[in-house]
């Protein structure tokens, strides 16, 4: 058995710093059992550790601290105000350290997103878990390690102490929206109020109609204003009905404004592994972080985000299978069950294909849905490949993009961490940023440059978007170039 050998020090005091009353070290968590959770927070398998990690805060608050090690894969995420708006949406309240050099990565020699590295009470490092745990074995395991070290009279119960509540956020109309759809046959927008946990729709007018949810997270179906959500992320709007992407459920529900009830069409509401078929009834598969979903012939396709595949919905018998991805992370064109995606996050048919944003490999993609069903890429390279560039095919650089929307032989591109809109032109394949989404002309004195966008929907040459961390939706004219504020 090898020796133990103590922690190695953070040495991160002149690091930023959040949800704590000062940097931290090992001696100021001295006689507490401490887990660093190496995460990135466009990472949707660091995503799935956050309950985690918040139930074992809940259970044991007084001898266990959590530290988020944030150690960015993208450019956007090394910015510090990015990462303050992050732990704000997933509602973090542990201690974060901005690892944007990865100082303490390579300390404690992490290799993967993500990592949990165990410090014990008495300053010995314990070990590393890569990957997602399971959560009630890792739960039971630290009750069992904190009884161990309670006996041995090394825990201090003051962690508490070292914490700072995360200061309270005013109160807007919307709250970190994720997407936004439009009906024709109802003449209404939806959209989803990830962070009020609620949809709302509106008119053209932009005068918001009705708001779905009650706000309380949960997974109730029922009357409009008695159902609950857990941030949703996507949706689609035709002939009455709603159909959204309950991210953080694992479930896609269906919103009827005739009977104005809320339904579970699919998902088990655990965290699923990968699809495999052959179809099954959609309450009895358990899906993964669906982030975004689009209709087309009975057909709903959802982005399974949390295993890297797009699954589909089959509306007449309410049956589930996969149609896209083998689950493997990575960017590999062909038939579309041997195919391989990374976190899509973006969906939008037309033109006879499903388009979608690849958002972990930066890129745009497309699955047949007219004879050859094949997986065909347009802009991007592969996972560590992104960046802010324009051009024709792959020459073109996005980064991040998490929405998508097919019109008239192009695609207009959410480019989510270049805080811009992008317009992909499937002839050419040229890829060109829209001026207007960067250089903002605005009556409104409070319009300003677009803060990770996540949606975009053009309509009869508008674009609307989904400006995330500005907690409203935009309007772009494409013809004048002039923008106001939607909503928000």
């Amino acid at each position: 058995m090898p020796e133990p050998v103590h922690a190695p020090p953070l040495k991160a005091q002149n690091l930023p710093w959040f949800n704590v009353k000062a940097p931290l070290d090992l001696p100021d968590l001295k006689g507490k059992l401490v887990i660093l959770d190496f995460w990135t927070f466009c990472c949707i398998n660091c995503l799935h550790i956050i309950p985690t990690l918040k139930r074992i805060e809940e259970r044991f608050p007084k001898n266990v601290v959590v530290i988020g090690v944030h150690s960015p894969k993208f450019a956007g995420e090394k910015n510090t105000n990015n990462l303050r708006q992050a732990i704000a949406r997933y509602e973090i309240v542990h201690p974060v350290v901005h690892d944007a050099q990865f100082a303490i990565w390579k300390t404690y020699a992490i290799r993967a997103w993500p990592t949990l590295a165990f410090i014990g009470p008495d300053g010995y490092f314990l070990g590393q878990l890569p990957g997602e745990p399971n959560p009630d074995a890792l739960e039971e395991t630290i009750a069992k390690l904190l009884e161990e070290y309670k006996s041995r009279g090394s825990l201090e119960g003051n962690a508490g102490k070292l914490l700072q509540a995360p200061a309270a956020r005013p109160e807007t109309q919307l709250k970190f929206p994720g997407k936004i759809a439009y009906s024709p046959e109802d003449g209404e927008f939806a959209i989803t109020d990830s962070n009020h946990n609620q949809i709302v729709t509106a008119g053209l007018d932009g005068r918001i109609t009705r708001r779905i949810g009650s706000g309380k997270i949960g997974r109730t179906d029922g009357r409009l204003n008695k159902a609950e959500f857990f941030r949703p992320q996507g949706l689609c709007y035709r002939g009455g009905a709603v159909w959204v992407a309950d991210t953080e459920n694992h479930l896609i529900r269906r919103i009827d404004l005739k009977e104005e009830c809320v339904t579970t069409a699919a998902g088990a509401g655990i965290q699923g592994g990968v699809l495999r078929g052959p179809a099954a009834p959609g309450g009895q598969v358990a899906i993964s972080s669906p982030w975004d979903v689009s209709l087309a012939d009975g057909r709903l396709y959802f982005a399974n985000a949390g295993t890297h595949q797009i699954g589909v919905l089959n509306v007449r018998d309410q049956t589930v299978e996969p149609f896209a991805g083998t689950g493997h992370e990575a960017l590999i064109d062909g038939p579309r069950l041997a195919s391989a995606f990374a976190q899509p996050s973006g969906l939008s048919v037309g033109g006879g294909k499903l388009f979608l944003a690849d958002s972990e490999t930066s890129s745009v993609r497309s699955v047949g849905l007219d004879g050859e069903e094949r997986v065909e890429t347009y802009v991007g390279t592969g996972l560590f490949d992104f960046g802010d560039r324009d051009g024709v095919g792959k020459d073109a650089v996005l980064q991040h993009p998490l929405g998508v929307h097919y019109s008239a032989g192009a695609v207009f591109i959410a480019d989510s961490y270049n805080h811009k809109i992008k317009v992909l032109d499937l002839k050419t394949r040229a890829v060109y940023t829209v001026d207007a989404s960067v250089d903002i002309v605005c009556d409104d004195k409070t319009c300003s440059r677009l803060w990770e966008p996540a949606g975009v929907l053009e309509l009869e040459g508008k674009l609307y978007v989904a400006d995330t961390n500005n907690h409203r939706i935009l309007k772009i004219d494409l013809e004048t170039e002039k923008t106001e504020i939607f909503i928000g």
